[in-house]
């Protein structure tokens, strides 16, 4: 969604890409100015999912063109040092937006109207997206059932009554071919219908964020970080590694080299009693993340680490 634009507009986009990457990958200066990354995306809600994205696709682009494995590495490691310019924008609004619904949604419900207010806002919202082109054609064909039973699920998300007693997600949106693309043009479509009906952008994010989760279900994913690692073989990901010893190796000596990098250093060189709790936690979680026994809670890992001030550097 962020470059299906007109023809003009994706003119300009591939011109000021090809001046950035130009002078970033080494070519002579095409008058792009650096500093201008931020200003450019601070709106345009760029997550760290879409920036994975733009970088996979860059990848296999590179691939496609018979590159070699090592200058594919070295252009995407010139590329990442710019994530937080194009995501800052995105990643502030949201954690400001989780922080205040982290205490729960009633606030949110109230400042939408209650019912009547969720309701309003559905028919602003299928008013937009039965006309949006990208989404239409997923709405149109039931169109006041559908938006019947999304507002008896917005009500109950956003902080309201428990009204809803339809299917799981997941079941209703099985067989209706749903990807990311879909998920974020009806994503911008709520957005622009919250503006219209007077919102104001702090609670346009927090709806945003609670209803964010529900990209899983619709797209038939599992949330579990846990479920990433690929079986390949028969064998997890850990076992590949040769097994919890191994991994166990992997984390000490990532954590004695990670004491000796002045680029890490500060958040790593802790008391004895303090690093060795910090080893066994990494190698918890890595068990988990790579398909090993699951020991560690990884809805604890944004409030252990949310004052650490860590960032993309790091």
């Amino acid at each position: 969604s962020f470059f299906e634009k007109n023809k003009a507009k994706v003119a300009k986009i591939k011109k000021k890409m090809v001046a950035f990457m130009g002078g970033r990958f080494g070519g002579p200066s095409t008058g792009y100015d650096i500093h201008n990354l931020r200003p450019t995306h601070y709106n345009m809600n760029v997550s760290d999912y879409h920036f994975d994205c733009i970088i996979d696709i860059i990848r296999a682009v590179l691939r496609d063109l018979g590159h070699d494995g090592q200058d594919v590495n070295d252009a995407v490691a010139l590329l990442q040092p710019v994530r937080a310019d194009v995501t800052t924008g995105f990643t502030v609004r949201m954690e400001i937006a989780r922080r205040n619904v982290s205490q729960g949604t009633d606030h949110l419900f109230r400042n939408l109207n209650g019912e009547e207010g969720v309701a309003a806002m559905m028919e602003a919202l299928f008013d937009i997206a039965t006309a949006d082109p990208r989404i239409k054609h997923l709405l149109l064909p039931d169109k006041e059932r559908i938006k019947l039973a999304q507002t008896l699920y917005f009500t109950e998300a956003l902080g309201g009554p428990r009204v809803y007693k339809g299917r799981r997600l997941p079941v209703v949106h099985a067989d209706l071919g749903i990807n990311d693309y879909h998920f974020d043009a009806y994503m911008v479509d709520l957005a622009d219908a919250m503006v219209a009906q007077g919102f104001n952008d702090a609670l346009v994010d927090e709806v945003l964020v609670t209803l964010e989760p529900v990209r899983a279900e619709v797209l038939c994913r599992s949330r579990d970080v846990y479920k990433t690692a690929e079986i390949k073989n028969g064998k997890s990901l850990l076992d590949r590694f040769g097994g919890d010893l191994n991994l166990e190796t992997v984390v000490n000596s990532m954590y004695d080299r990670c004491t000796q990098d002045s680029r890490v250093q500060f958040h790593f060189e802790q008391a004895v009693v303090k690093q060795r709790q910090m080893r066994r936690r990494m190698y918890q979680y890595l068990s988990g993340a790579f398909g090993g026994p699951v020991q560690y809670e990884v809805s604890q890992l944004r409030p252990v680490h949310f004052t650490m001030n860590i960032t993309d550097y790091h």
